[in-house]
């Protein structure tokens, strides 16, 4: 007895939900670096001298880089391939990366398992986010995806953070920190083979699914030639956030603060105009500005989110309050992804609003926010960032999708650059003077403060470039159909 097409429909739905609420955050938890809270231990069984600490420090940092560089090829990579099978291949490496990462025994090899992580990850984002587009009746796929990335954003590194919490200060537990709730991944993992299975039952029995197309086979009305400007267009940015990339890891050797943030700016000004030439490209482009959003996300989230949990708990995070932060990015998602154009970019704009309210209400606490002012800033922030991905996703085709995607992590990356070094100088001439630790965390607020400063300028300038680069856009025909997702296109 075969099984209802309407059924098969709703529990691949189920399944590709599941996936996209645990593969996501399974990607981003990942990339935060929290071997400081951890190195006394990490430092004594390794037998590193004092010396060596900061190697460990570095090598554990490396996840983020190699995810920047890894994205945009796997953008280009599920525009000809399954999605689905690209996913399930991302999601093993990273499982293994995790299952190999306790017999990490010297600096390389925790270096070796961070790159792996993050290249993992740099392979899952983009094949969700194209197997959220895939065609099918299932239009808040998109939207869900949205969301989640906007939430795990926010929680990653006050969830990193919790997984420190509460352990033997002389167990050798350290290694933990390489594979933060692993079950997420093994969670995806079941997952995708499932959804495999269960869209190769309808292809043996009728043939493929409505709306989807045989791997292999041209999509329709795509010029092969269109298809390969696409894959070329999606292959820009990984010269410029790669040696972006690089250039964050040299970093890390004795650069001064000075140095660390004029690099920052050039990089962010980089990702500005990387962002505005997309949003106005014929291939890349989309018409509520996706690609100029992305980075502005990317600012938004991690590195305004990160400082803070530790300043308000160290290890001790209030994770209610940036667990309703991520929530509200969901429901905030969901909601601008069922809008009209002409509401979406309205509505998008609102999103830019409610983040600098955020970054106020931030700025106006510090570290010493109630729980309830926490809970109202991050809420805001959740929810205008969650407004703004969402509307503006719900109008990018697939290929603009995924160029939008390469352009965030850079933007973490950025902004990681920007209050790293703040707080490492104002520290710095602290400690120099002989201050108490008191003083010390008053000097990383007064940093954090100068970020959100910054943060809130960068804040109103995209939403300014976001209204502009969405003002009376008119698209031209895409490169490949707005929702062929993982769909194999044609060789050039």
């Amino acid at each position: 007895m075969s099984t209802p097409p309407g059924k098969d429909d709703a529990a691949g739905f189920a399944v590709l939900l599941v996936v996209l609420a645990t593969a996501v955050p399974a990607a981003v938890v990942v990339l935060p670096d929290t071997a400081s809270y951890v190195m006394p231990q990490a430092v004594r069984d390794l037998g590193l001298p004092d010396a060596q600490a900061a190697g460990l420090v570095r090598a554990c940092g490396l996840a983020l880089p190699a995810l920047i560089l890894t994205a945009p090829l796997t953008a280009a990579l599920v525009r000809r391939a399954p999605a689905w099978l690209v996913l399930f291949a991302g999601l093993a490496v990273l499982l293994a990366a995790q299952g190999l990462s306790v017999r990490a025994t010297s600096v390389p090899a925790v270096g070796a398992v961070r790159v792996a992580e993050g290249a993992a990850g740099g392979i899952v984002l983009p094949a969700t986010l194209a197997l959220a587009r895939e065609r099918g009746r299932h239009r808040a796929a998109p939207s869900v995806w949205a969301g989640v990335l906007v939430a795990a954003l926010l929680l990653a590194t006050p969830l990193a953070l919790a997984a420190t919490a509460g352990w033997d200060p002389d167990g050798v537990e350290w290694r933990a920190i390489l594979c933060p709730y692993w079950w997420l991944s093994a969670i995806a993992l079941v997952g995708v083979a499932t959804l495999g299975l269960l869209r190769a039952r309808p292809a043996r029995r009728a043939g493929p699914p409505t709306g989807a197309l045989p791997a292999g086979l041209p999509a329709a009305g795509v010029a092969p030639a269109a298809a390969r400007t696409e894959r070329l267009q999606l292959l820009l940015p990984v010269v410029p956030v790669g040696g972006f990339a690089f250039l964050a890891v040299v970093t890390t050797y004795d650069w001064s603060p000075g140095a660390q943030l004029l690099l920052a700016a050039c990089g962010i000004a980089g990702l500005l105009g990387l962002a505005v030439v997309g949003s106005r490209d014929a291939t890349t482009g989309s018409p509520l500005g996706y690609a100029v959003v992305m980075p502005a996300t990317g600012l938004l989230t991690m590195p305004v989110t990160g400082p803070l949990a530790g300043l308000v708990g160290d290890r001790a995070v209030p994770l209610t309050a940036f667990v309703a932060g991520g929530a509200g990015a969901v429901a905030a998602a969901l909601l601008a992804g069922s809008l009209g154009r002409g509401t979406g970019r309205r509505v998008m704009l609102c999103g830019y609003g409610l983040d600098v309210v955020a970054i106020l209400l931030l700025l106006t606490t510090g570290a010493a926010a109630s729980l309830w002012t926490l809970l109202t800033a991050l809420c805001a922030l959740g929810a205008g960032t969650g407004l703004a991905v969402g509307a503006a996703l719900r109008h990018a085709d697939a290929g603009p999708a995924l160029f939008g995607l390469s352009l965030c992590f850079p933007a973490v990356l950025g902004g990681h650059l920007v209050v790293g070094p703040l707080q490492i100088a104002k520290v710095g001439a602290v400690t120099g003077a002989g201050g108490d630790p008191a003083a010390a965390l008053y000097a990383l607020t007064a940093a954090y403060r100068l970020w959100l400063v910054a943060a809130g300028g960068i804040a109103v300038l995209l939403a300014a470039v976001t209204a502009w680069a969405s003002r009376n856009r008119t698209r031209a025909s895409p490169a490949g159909p707005a929702d062929s997702g993982g769909t194999a296109l044609p060789g050039g």
